[in-house]
């Protein structure tokens, strides 16, 4: 779960939800300096899917007791997202081989990326070690099976895989950053594929100081307008008890995040 600031008390945006948003990005994707999502379906699925492992999880979300709100998912250690990771892939794959691949490609990003093996605990490094172990050979195994399927055969290629692994990167941050709000001095996005098999940066920033109309550059989609958007629910307060904060978060005000990209 994420959050998003709202007065006193903050709009909580699901992973499952932050990530369809993603999955739109993807979607609107492509023009003559960035390459159309290919195969088209599959990574649009894939990144729409990136973060189903949470659905579990965010039906029954823990209670930070510090804050009286659910977890951020980055207060959750490795015992807890791991599995929640292993899932992901599991529950991909009931939809597609190839996006299943993307879901695990996305964790190997994210924990290759993010997780600090020399600061982590021995169990928590064991458990990351252990998961993108059974990862890598999952992957392996995916490829093999993928490329064996003449309509899929060339987008199993190491620079086509690669070139998709990092647009679901470049987009899960595009999107967690306009659930979090963007202001007028947005965030850059690094590592994104271009046409030519380049890596470029994307500058976001909000126009007018306008949250919801943010322009992008540079423009890596084919119409010269996107909207797209996500949902959350509102809580106004914090809880002290498991229960009643998940009561309350059933119950909450829904909150619809929308967006509209326009080019700088």
């Amino acid at each position: 779960m994420l959050f998003r600031k709202d007065g006193d008390g903050v709009i909580a945006i699901g992973q499952p939800s932050h990530s369809w948003l993603a999955g739109q990005f993807v979607r609107a994707w492509g023009n003559d300096g960035f390459a159309r999502p290919s195969p088209y379906e599959e990574v649009c699925l894939g990144a729409e899917l990136h973060d189903i492992g949470w659905l579990s999880w965010e039906t029954a979300p823990t209670l930070n007791r510090e804050t009286g709100m659910p977890h951020d998912f980055r207060e959750l250690g490795p015992a807890v997202h791991a599995p929640l990771w292993t899932e992901g892939v599991e529950r991909a794959r009931v939809f597609g081989l190839y996006p299943a691949l993307l879901v695990s490609l996305h964790a190997d990003t994210i924990y290759s990326s993010y997780f600090d093996f020399g600061k982590a605990s021995l169990e928590d490094a064991r458990l990351v070690r252990d998961f993108l172990e059974d990862q890598h050979a999952f992957q392996r195994a995916a490829l093999e099976s993928l490329g064996a399927d003449p309509r899929l055969a060339t987008e199993v290629a190491p620079e086509a895989v690669e070139r998709n692994r990092r647009l679901v990167a470049a987009t899960d941050r595009m999107s967690l950053e306009v659930c979090w709000g963007i202001g007028e001095n947005g965030p850059v996005i690094p590592d994104v594929p271009t046409a030519a098999a380049e890596r470029t940066s994307l500058t976001i920033r909000a126009r007018d100081g306008d949250p919801s109309v943010l322009t992008v550059d540079p423009w890596p989609f084919a119409a010269d307008r996107v909207e797209a958007g996500c949902e959350g629910r509102r809580l106004r307060e914090g809880h002290s008890d498991e229960t009643r904060l998940r009561i309350a978060l059933r119950d909450a005000e829904r909150v619809g995040i929308r967006t509209v990209l326009l080019p700088r």
